[in-house]
């Protein structure tokens, strides 16, 4: 079993979650699965920026390849539980956790000493099937 794994901090500014995709994006292509690269990068895309919006903290974004399964987990300063919110069609925003929890396999919480750890993780096995069959067919 080879595991990949890296983390990286970003300072609590907006701008974080670009830096966090660049982040994801090179260590996709260093393990080797381009078949979740665009969900892993909207994951952390979300989940950096309800650090710095929400929690208004720096995050520290730690991403890990193993038993073929991609875990992004940031974290940050706040304690304040994320909420999955349900937005009306016209209102803006609040859909981050619903686009989290529809391409992810699972997600939650994690408390831990002076914050918490939101994560998500990414079944690379069974996409990479999915993109294989999609060729096959094509």
């Amino acid at each position: 079993m080879s595991v990949c794994r890296a983390a990286a901090s970003f300072p609590a500014d907006l701008t974080s979650a670009g830096l966090a995709r660049d982040f994801v994006a090179a260590l996709c292509h260093k393990c080797q699965v381009p078949d979740v690269r665009v969900d892993a990068l909207i994951i952390v895309s979300e989940l950096v920026e309800n650090a710095v919006r929400h929690g208004q903290s720096s995050c520290t974004v730690t991403v890990t390849l193993s038993d073929d399964v991609l875990t992004i987990a940031v974290r940050d300063d706040s304690i304040a539980l994320p909420r999955l919110m349900h937005p009306r069609f016209d209102e803006p925003g609040g859909r981050g956790l619903q686009l989290v929890s529809m391409l992810s396999t699972t997600w939650g919480v994690s408390y831990l000493d002076g914050g918490k750890q939101v994560w998500a993780t990414l079944d690379v096995a069974s996409r990479h099937q999915d993109a294989a069959a999609g060729r096959e067919s094509a």
